[in-house]
């Protein structure tokens, strides 16, 4: 988990095939400790504005979770451990199929890198169809980050 501490920058992409709906946005997160727990803030430009999500990964009753906080509502996620990353699924059991979202760490140009992929489910005029997410955000140096 300490390798998510920092301030990373890079660009989503959100892709249906359903529906041929593509949209590729800049996005900033950036990761602290704080009392054992891991905090985070996401910032997206999106098609809708800038977008803001706060987060809060924790480990309860030896499970990796994480709360993801946008405006009012609040989504709970189990962390699983998988091939060096965490897959990420809805702790709303009703969600769990429709939902997943799997990070993990690289190296491109040298650099670390913070490589997310994942799905949602959606319904539309022809029936249930998929976003497909994927992100690409590489950690900032910390003497640039101003910190």
């Amino acid at each position: 988990m300490k390798q998510y501490e920092g301030r990373w920058l890079g660009d989503f992409t959100i892709h249906s095939t359903a529906s041929g709906y593509s949209e590729t946005f800049p996005v900033e997160q950036r990761y602290w400790w704080e009392e054992g727990q891991l905090h985070g803030i996401s910032v997206s430009d999106t098609n809708n504005g800038l977008q803001t999500a706060k987060s809060l990964t924790f480990i309860q009753d030896d499970k990796l979770q994480s709360e993801v906080i946008t405006g009012e509502t609040t989504e709970r996620f189990f962390g699983f451990l998988r091939d060096g990353g965490i897959v990420w699924i809805s702790a709303d059991m009703k969600r769990a199929n429709d939902y997943q979202m799997a990070e993990h760490f690289a190296i491109e140009e040298g650099r670390p890198v913070l490589l997310t992929e994942g799905f949602d489910s959606y319904v539309y005029s022809e029936g249930l169809a998929h976003l497909v997410y994927r992100g690409r955000l590489f950690k900032q140096d910390s003497k640039s980050a101003g910190d």
